[in-house]
């Protein structure tokens, strides 16, 4: 059993070594070759790379270098539009010790007529090999909008040796690469605006190749996208702060941005007050609030002095209250529903599927949306019955599903409206 519990426990200290494992980085070949970009350093590792040994294959590269392939890594570059020197440059490189290892690495720098093609492979710069701190390669004069690819490798140090395995910080610099800084400024006519008012917000890139769809924020919080430089709010409040970013370059991609001051918002209070349902013939006195410094009503009402004027609107109305404040101006509405008082139900209808008169209509009806509506027979029969009466609860001429005679028939209409308590009666008639 002791044995048992030693043997299990060797197992899992195993188990657990064997699951800190250094993974193969994805650019150990060229068509996954890592981009350098322009000025930038970045860590590379050639960890449990190797090498692809055959003619034509992408490491066939000895020929035209300094060095054989071992266990290789791909870098690569793009020139921008007007080409010249190039420098590489690797430093800070420590090297794995395992026993037997090799404590070298070699770099060159190549041109593929066809990616990744190695008959088509030539040096350019100088070839390095056997380098154990740091180097450097130089290539004059190298082609515009080109792409150049970097080799590294490591070394062995005699044929019993294992080749080396590095970290190293690397970096990419010349006229060849650079670019010029891209920028992109924000503009805006005015920094004090009013509340609600529709304002125009623009901006302009510069050295910004491929650029992108413009990026909008109000307050770091996207808003928009727009294909134009410029873009279009009425919800700026106060002490908001709009921004625009764009991306440049398609390879080695650079977001630009740049952001207003606050914005200063002109607001002052404008209320015409609830909406609100009257009866025809009722006069009813508007509620408004302003603190502004001039105000009116459209549609001109007869009192232009006061904010609460006395109305009684013969239909559906919708009333403005327009309101000034240091060259600002901001409007409410108020809208005042007029229910008719008298109902001239249609006497008759022809419920015969043509499409013309075919329904029982009562105009304005609909606006008691808790009405009843019963219709009964001459002989008393209930033979329609339906709360709330719009075109589509009108009633067809049928009973059950089932049409009925031609004749006269009787309705009884509660409004259920503390205005109209009485019940509206008559009759319609059904014409086959």
């Amino acid at each position: 059993m002791l044995f048992m519990r030693f043997l299990n426990g060797i197992i899992l200290f195993i188990s657990c070594i064997s699951s800190v494992v250094i993974s193969q980085e994805s650019y150990d070949n060229c068509a996954a070759a890592l981009t350098l970009c322009p000025n930038d350093t970045v860590v590379i590792t050639n960890y449990l790379t190797s090498s692809t040994k055959c003619t034509n294959c992408e490491d066939d590269f000895s020929k035209v270098v300094c060095f054989a392939p071992k266990n290789t890594i791909w870098l690569k570059f793009t020139t921008n539009d007007k080409g010249g020197n190039v420098y590489f440059i690797a430093d800070n490189i420590t090297y794995k010790t395992n026993i037997n290892q090799a404590s070298e690495i070699n770099v060159s720098m190549l041109e593929a007529l066809l990616p990744c093609d190695p008959t088509t492979y030539k040096l350019v710069g100088n070839c390095v090999s056997n380098a154990s701190t740091s180097l450097s390669i130089t290539a004059p004069n190298l082609l515009p909008n080109s792409t150049y690819y970097l080799v590294i490798s490591g070394n062995i140090t005699n044929s019993n040796s294992v080749p080396a395995e590095a970290q190293m910080m690397v970096h990419l610099s010349g006229a060849g690469i650079d670019r010029p800084i891209p920028e992109i400024s924000i503009f805006t006519p005015k920094q004090n605006i009013c509340k609600n008012e529709t304002f125009r917000i623009s901006s302009q890139l510069i050295n910004c190749k491929d650029s992108t769809n413009f990026s909008w924020y109000i307050n770091d919080t996207l808003v928009a996208k727009t294909d134009t430089s410029y873009f279009e709010t009425n919800k700026l409040k106060e002490g908001d702060v709009v921004g625009v970013s764009n991306t440049c370059f398609s390879a080695c991609k650079v977001t630009v941005s740049s952001k207003t001051t606050k914005f200063s918002v002109t607001n002052f209070k404008v209320d015409a007050g609830r909406d609100t349902t009257i009866h025809e013939g009722e006069i009813i006195q508007l509620q408004g609030i302003s603190s502004g410094d001039t105000f009116e009503w459209q549609p001109i009402i007869s009192d232009l002095t006061t904010l609460t004027p006395k109305v009684s609107p013969h239909s559906n109305t919708t009333y403005y209250l327009v309101s000034n404040y240091k060259g600002c101006t901001l409007t409410d509405d108020v809208y005042i529903k007029v229910l008719k008082r008298k109902f001239d139900a249609v006497t008759s209808f022809s419920p015969n599927g043509d499409d013309i008169n075919d329904t029982w209509l009562i105009p304005y009806l609909e606006d008691y949306p808790n009405c009843e509506v019963k219709i009964y027979s001459r002989w008393g029969q209930p033979v329609f019955e339906t709360t709330g009466y719009t075109y589509k609860k009108s009633w067809d001429g049928t009973y059950n599903g089932n049409v009925v005679d031609e004749g006269v028939y009787f309705y009884i209409i509660h409004l259920r409206d503390s205005f109209n308590s009485a019940p509206i009666q008559g009759t319609v008639t059904v014409i086959r």
